[in-house]
């Protein structure tokens, strides 16, 4: 890469923009962003626009235009009289349709986000814009229209759930006065007594919309998977009595109706717009809500290129257009602490007598409880966990969490069992033959020694998650027995019955009323991985299992995990542990304190050349083998935030110069901004 010498530049000017002339055209240049995913033509092309169209391309309309030998599709982003290309310009050959699709915000978020993500805004384009049904935009009106009248009365700020976090009745009465205010919310659990219907939990969420309904706003609500975003929806449109401004947007309605939910937010004929992901670039004629459940669930963040997450797309959107926004889960991370650090949102914690009144008590064995057991507090469910099971079995159902089937390898302190790291840079270390590598910055330890107990003998562990329902059906024979997997096999809702319900992460049933108790199994598997994302992932998925607890039930961790942890989930305060972690990445260097990018390629160092000439102050770990392919480098670089935007620009031209080098034939570079784990490379 960037093998090719540059030339100095010093007295050459690039040509003035020359002024273009259509007769009968006002403004007859249109620049279109191109719906490709081709890093040379992802920004804007300049295009003549003929006198028989002048009238229907405008901006955010569809157009198809020919490049080279190929045609695309694009969409207009503004008219203007000059343009810097001194060629002849080629002629718009013809609009599809006369809608505008996009509008101005919408196109300025593309750019933002492009902008962060070190690409081109057409690798967003497709996002933005649903697979266009002909049909239903012939039927579709765009008579000017307001929102229908709410169908509900909004309550006062005291009679509210919001009533029960400290700031909240503020917050929501600032919201009904049509200001738009930021909130990061650590959440309440579902419920305090038995005639709770889990359903209910949408409940803030439906008051949050009636605020902005009643200003004559429209609200978009983000859920991470689609199974949610239906439960979700049912309960608003419910809520609303029925009432056909709520509409759902998710990759399993079919495309028509997609199609028209995507026009009916964008002409402001839907008040509430319920969906996963790809929502989060939906165009609203008047937007005032932004709400996003979970932001740290992994369905929340696309697996492909540009790699963009719903929460920091939301993030911008909201700054850009003045909008309210609020991030609420029951845990909170460095990222939602940073925010309110920063004085961008507000933080609403709930107040201490009602959390109490609200959530169970996390319970964990200690390694006295677990000697004094003896060889049965080394099994899978020591006494303690039975006796707390068949205790719950007496009154309703008992969940009990089980690690995600998988394989960890871990290099660990062979007396102590801590995990071995780095002395540079705290990454996992791991086993190269005999030899001890670091897999983020490439050091070599010559004598490594435990920073615990200062041991030098290591062990190679792995991990291996095996299923352990059996074993536990043999251990509760007669008792009915559901098995609750993510995504297709998930139990949506169990009834009050005597029963275990034994979960994977993520796909927890709610049950009528609420576990009598639950027990999380070989929590140590999840803490010994080496991810960055490891302590929060805990956090995350501890309180989401504790959350569905009745109040005076009890949640026991049968294994130790790290102890500013254990302390933080037996106070029920995600908010302290979120500090620390936040302290910890500002120290390593990780995002959302510096802005950080994973490369990985054939050849790294003459990319990592151009970053340090631009940015003299960038942090560099590596580059080192690729874990999949040894043929391929990694490279960690993270720089500081005020130079979030020059790093943006810096990564675009390197990915522009990396499409370059493919037409010649070497092999490609791949980005990631912000990963979740430095440590990780790529898969």
């Amino acid at each position: 890469m960037f093998s090719e010498p540059i030339l100095p530049l010093d007295d050459f000017a690039p040509p003035e923009p020359r002024e273009v002339r259509v007769d009968g055209v006002e403004k007859p240049v249109a620049a279109v962003l191109l719906n490709t995913f081709a890093p040379a033509l992802s920004h804007p092309l300049d295009f003549l626009i003929p006198a028989k169209l002048d009238a229907v391309a405008v901006p955010g309309v569809l157009v198809k235009v020919k490049v080279g030998a190929k045609r695309y599709t694009g969409v207009i982003v503004e008219r203007k009289d000059s343009t810097d290309w001194q060629k002849p310009l080629r002629e718009i050959e013809r609009t599809l349709g006369d809608l505008p699709l996009l509008d101005i915000p919408t196109l300025e978020l593309l750019e933002n986000v492009s902008l962060y993500y070190g690409t081109g805004p057409s690798a967003l384009l497709r996002y933005a814009l649903p697979e266009r049904r002909v049909k239903v935009e012939q039927d579709f009106s765009t008579a000017p229209s307001e929102l229908d009248p709410i169908p509900v009365t909004v309550p006062p700020p005291e009679q509210t759930t919001w009533a029960r976090y400290a700031g909240g009745v503020e917050f929501f009465s600032d919201l009904c006065q049509g200001r738009h205010p930021r909130a990061v919310v650590s959440a309440l659990p579902l419920g305090n007594n038995s005639h709770f219907q889990p359903s209910s939990r949408f409940q803030p969420i439906a008051e949050l919309v009636s605020a902005a309904w009643s200003n004559g706003e429209q609200s978009l609500i983000v859920m991470p998977t689609v199974e949610q975003a239906d439960e979700a929806y049912l309960y608003l449109r419910d809520y609303f009595a029925d009432s056909d401004q709520v509409v759902l947007y998710t990759s399993e309605i079919p495309t028509a109706a997609s199609y028209e939910t995507f026009l009916r937010s964008r002409f402001g004929t839907a008040a509430v717009v319920v969906g996963t992901r790809g929502a989060v670039f939906l165009p609203l004629a008047r937007p005032g809500l932004f709400f996003l459940w979970d932001d740290l669930a992994w369905s929340l963040s696309s697996d492909m290129f540009p790699n963009f997450s719903a929460r920091q797309v939301l993030l911008m959107r909201s700054q850009l257009c003045g909008i309210a926004l609020v991030l609420a889960h029951y845990s909170v991370n460095a990222g939602d602490l940073q925010l309110v650090t920063r004085h961008f949102a507000r933080g609403l914690a709930p107040n201490r007598e009602v959390l109490r009144q609200c959530t169970g008590r996390f319970e964990f064995l200690s390694e006295d409880a677990q000697l004094a057991e003896g060889m049965t507090g080394a099994m899978l469910l020591p006494n303690a966990a039975l006796r707390l099971v068949r205790r719950g079995l007496q009154s309703g159902p008992v969940l009990l969490l089980i690690p995600p089937d998988g394989a960890f390898s871990v290099v660990s302190c062979a007396n102590c069992g801590a995990n071995a790291v780095c002395e540079v840079c705290a990454g996992p270390l791991t086993f190269e033959g005999s030899r001890l590598v670091c897999t983020r910055c490439g050091n070599v330890p010559a004598h490594y020694a435990c920073l615990r107990c200062a041991s030098t003998k290591l062990r190679g562990r792995h991990l291996q998650s095996r299923t352990v329902i059996d074993d536990i059906g043999r251990a509760f024979s007669g008792v009915p027995v559901l098995v609750s997997r993510p995504g297709k096999g998930r139990i949506g809702l169990v009834d009050g019955a005597s029963r275990l319900v034994i979960a994977y992460p993520g796909g927890e049933p709610f049950a009528t009323g609420g576990y009598e108790a639950a027990v999380i199994l070989r929590a140590h598997m999840w803490a010994n991985r080496t991810a960055l994302w490891t302590a929060q992932e805990l956090m995350r998925q501890f309180l989401a299992a504790g959350s569905l607890v009745k109040p005076e039930g009890r949640i026991l961790v049968t294994n130790r995990i790290d102890s500013r942890l254990e302390q933080a989930l037996v106070r029920w305060d995600p908010w302290s542990f979120a500090a620390h972690d936040l302290r910890e990445r500002e120290a390593g260097h990780f995002a959302p304190a510096w802005r950080t990018a994973l490369l990985q390629g054939s050849s790294l160092s003459e990319v990592l050349a151009f970053l340090r000439q631009d940015f003299p102050e960038i942090m560099v770990f590596g580059p080192v083998p690729a874990r999949d392919n040894p043929a391929l480098s990694t490279a960690f670089v993270s720089v500081s935030l005020r130079d979030s935007q020059e790093f943006g620009r810096a990564l675009r031209a390197v990915e522009l110069q990396n499409a370059r080098e493919r037409k010649s034939g070497s092999s490609g570079l791949r980005i990631v901004v912000d990963p979740p784990d430095p440590a990780g490379q790529i898969g």
